[in-house]
């Protein structure tokens, strides 16, 4: 892997930890980012259950109004009910990120400092 993709990596991985949707349902236990597939898997501990919970998210990048953008065009879970719930809420809908908003304190350490140039 190269410098480039780590901290490539780093980011996307911040991004995921920071990101105030994902911890509106649970505590982040692990982050892997799969930069050959564009897969990002992060188990979480939903809030009110006992056991982790595995989602991942199929990322990719665009240029959009602000600059290079995050997106995720899919997200699945390991839990059927949950999976289901993903596909009727985003159904044919892409999330997007843009990197800039997420430079600086909201991406920390080096991988927040050159964010911008990454992407």
């Amino acid at each position: 892997m190269s410098i480039l993709s780590n901290l490539r990596d780093r980011a996307i991985e911040s991004f995921i930890r920071k990101n105030e949707t994902v911890l509106r349902f649970g505590e982040i236990q692990e982050v892997s980012i799969d930069s050959d597939a564009r897969i990002a898997s992060v188990w979480i501990n939903l809030r009110g259950e006992t056991e982790t919970t595995l989602f991942r998210g199929y990322y990719g990048f665009d240029e959009g109004e602000k600059g290079t953008e995050l997106i995720f065009e899919k997200i699945t879970c390991e839990r059927t009910w949950i999976n289901e719930a993903l596909k009727m809420a985003l159904s044919g809908k892409t999330l997007r990120f843009p990197i800039a908003d997420y430079s600086g304190e909201k991406l920390s350490g080096i991988a927040g400092g050159i964010a911008k140039i990454l992407f």
